[in-house]
């Protein structure tokens, strides 16, 4: 990868971190589905553990996506014409698409928020089946 890097071809590290985010993403809607499926539920404080930790890193990762976005436009290489051609590679990588670095990691943060509000509503789900059993409790004591 370090060889990629050094020489401008980042294709296959970027081919490579978007399919993991493609694994991140089944992931997601496999938790998606236990929580609809009522299979998932959580200890709300676990929970909203998990999830603030999850949307920390959303965090840092929508201003790293940010500072990407910035390096579309890379100034100060010099007027000579390798030094433009350079300065678009770095703006190709960072904003090309689906590919691009920016991108990507909008991607990312995108599913590190999801997951969050998953488990947020898996401690719902909990929240409203414990309820549920106090008030079927409750009336089978009143019978």
């Amino acid at each position: 990868m370090a060889e990629n890097f050094l020489s401008g071809d980042l294709s296959g590290a970027f081919a490579g971190a978007g399919a993991q985010l493609g694994a991140i993403r089944q992931q997601n809607d496999q938790l998606a589905q236990q929580v609809s499926e009522g299979k998932l539920r959580m200890n709300p404080d676990s929970a909203n553990k998990a999830a603030a930790v999850y949307e920390k890193e959303g965090d840092k990762v929508d201003k790293l996506a940010r500072k990407a976005y910035l390096l579309e436009r890379v100034e100060g290489l010099g007027e000579y014409r390798s030094a433009q051609e350079l300065a678009t590679k770095f703006g190709q990588k960072a904003t090309n698409g689906v590919n691009g670095a920016a991108e990507l990691l909008g991607q990312l943060r995108d599913e590190l928020f999801r997951k969050a509000n998953l488990f947020r509503e898996a401690a719902r789900d909990y929240v409203a089946t414990d309820e549920q059993i106090a008030q079927d409790l409750q009336r089978g004591n009143q019978e």
